[in-house]
């Protein structure tokens, strides 16, 4: 992957970042060493899946709390439902 100061303004935009030059080129020069170090590791060119059978149990139904159960201890609740602090705008 070719780094760039297009390729970083990019990045700066979707994390909503502002970078000062000093730090785009500290930024850029820490990215290139990354690169420069996960392209160094050894590929993996062939993975055996592991036996599954004998390790995995069977789903089995456990009983569950009702909804009023589950609703007594909430701190705010509406409608039948948990109320929380809204997190995406």
């Amino acid at each position: 992957m070719e780094l760039s100061p297009e390729l970083l303004r990019k990045l700066e935009g979707l994390a909503k970042i502002r970078l000062s030059s000093e730090e785009e080129a500290l930024l850029l020069e820490d990215l290139r060493r990354i690169l420069e170090f996960v392209d160094s590791l050894p590929r993996v060119e062939e993975v055996e899946e592991p036996e599954a059978q004998g390790r995995l149990r069977e789903d089995e139904p456990w009983p569950s709390l009702s909804p009023e159960e589950a609703l007594s201890v909430a701190p705010e609740r509406e409608a039948g439902f948990f109320r929380v602090p809204r997190v995406l705008e």
